[in-house]
């Protein structure tokens, strides 16, 4: 069992299928589900699911709404560019959980899944927090890199 940090393949995919909305005002619900050192979850998670997931005092299972900061693109020459999408720092309030990482994925997606499926809790990326990290009756907060074309958490070169 592994946390690998990763884009989730399917999550390339549905970007080509118009599954996710990453505007800051009616765009999608994305959430952050924190996981143990026992989850494996990689590129080629799918979808938010409960194994492996953290639990603990004042922790809820399927994690928490983030706060989207919305997509914005850069042009760094005169033929390419990034788009990136941010979010706001996630601090999950007076807990007590482990975690060795996490799932960003969307609660809300659209149902243009593969093969005209329907999507439920699309996965996007999974993070490796490189080690546990534990909070006791405190916050737990996961802090994102800089919302810029070379940091964002999710950025397209």
């Amino acid at each position: 069992m592994a946390i690998s940090q990763a884009m989730c393949t399917s999550f390339k995919a549905e970007l080509m299928l118009a599954v996710h909305d990453f505007r800051s005002a009616s765009g999608d619900t994305f959430k952050l589900a924190l996981y143990t050192s026992s989850a494996s979850i990689d590129a080629n998670t799918t979808a938010y699911t409960a194994s492996g997931e953290s639990s603990g005092t004042n922790y809820t299972a399927g994690g928490q709404a983030l706060t989207n900061a919305g997509v914005t693109a850069t042009n760094t020459n005169a033929t390419a560019g990034t788009g990136f999408a941010d979010f706001d720092d996630e601090t999950f309030s007076n807990v007590t959980v482990t975690a060795r990482g996490a799932l960003i994925y969307n609660s809300t997606p659209s149902a243009n899944g593969t093969a005209n499926t329907t999507l439920t809790n699309a996965a996007v990326c999974v993070l490796d927090f490189g080690a546990d990290k534990t909070s006791t009756d405190g916050d737990f907060t996961v802090i994102f890199p800089t919302a810029d074309a070379a940091n964002a958490i999710i950025r397209i070169a």
